[in-house]
């Protein structure tokens, strides 16, 4: 088990080529937030075994001790994770992963789509293409850590214009256009500036990154820290690739931990990280 430590002005961000079932025992009660994309089923040779759809769940279920242990009582958890297409239908493996988690007592906090902005062309007999993964937000209690102003988005001009256009009594109450999106009370949206985002994120895919197949986009991580991760927090990535989450937390000045068991993503994401302005300051120490 070896680590590399990197930094930028304002934090740091240890990578550690191992197992992260057993590197995340140095971490007990200590982290914040867990967000990662998992292997995806069959997807990646020589990276957890390249785990079939019918093990995944049971796979996935030796990763749940060690973090449950790891986050800290008000942590939570993010897994982005995509099905398969097995025999021309989809896979149900990734329900039952979820359903695995809630029995040990993982609660379900709430469902994220991200929606692709660019997904890949193709063509298949029986469905259309996809444009969208899951992320999902779980967590050890049902009220974890929380920032929603954190993600607030400008409002945008729509609004003064739509307003424009009710009248007087719209103002109170609007009975009128149930489906609008005002809601029943509009009188909130007055001098409004932010609101909350939706929890469908629009995000672009990026490419790949030396054989890694699963690189989700910067802006995922980005928000879920924001939103569920406290200021001078820890972040984990337990298949950490090529080092997006580490790029994301670095970014907001978080502290972080990767980890992962090929040693080729690991060298990718320091060289990663390095090209995003932190400097290497202790190289493959042993733990």
């Amino acid at each position: 088990m070896k680590t590399t430590t990197v930094k930028n002005l304002y934090t740091t961000c240890e990578i550690i080529h191992a197992d992260s079932r057993q590197a995340l025992k140095a971490f007990e009660g200590q982290v914040d937030l867990i967000v990662t994309s998992p292997p995806y089923a069959d997807a990646r040779h020589k990276h957890y075994d390249s785990v079939h759809p019918d093990e995944f769940a049971d796979w996935f279920m030796t990763f749940h001790e060690p973090f449950w242990n790891a986050l800290k009582p008000t942590g939570s958890l993010v897994i982005n994770i995509k099905d398969k297409v097995v025999d021309g239908v989809r896979h149900r493996y990734v329900w039952r992963t979820l359903e695995a988690l809630a029995d040990k007592g993982w609660f379900a906090i709430d469902d994220y789509i991200w929606h692709k902005t660019n997904p890949m062309p193709g063509y298949w007999p029986n469905r259309l293409r996809d444009g969208w993964e899951y992320c999902f937000h779980l967590a050890k209690s049902k009220k974890p850590y929380f920032n929603a102003d954190a993600v607030r988005q400008p409002i945008g001009d729509w609004v003064d214009s739509r307003l424009k256009n009710l009248g007087k009594n719209d103002l109170s109450r609007h009975n009128s256009v149930n489906n609008s999106g005002f809601g029943r009370n509009i009188s909130s949206w007055v001098d409004k500036k932010t609101v909350l985002p939706t929890n469908v994120l629009s995000l672009a895919v990026v490419g790949k990154n030396k054989g890694h197949p699963a690189v989700f986009p910067v802006d995922l991580p980005l928000f879920f820290i924001k939103l569920l991760c406290p200021e001078g927090g820890l972040v984990v990535d337990p298949f950490g690739g090529s080092g997006t989450t580490g790029l994301a937390a670095l970014t907001l000045g978080m502290r972080s931990v990767l980890i992962d068991n090929n040693a080729d993503y690991v060298q990718e994401a320091i060289k990663r990280l390095q090209g995003g302005g932190a400097v290497v300051y202790n190289n493959g120490a042993s733990l």
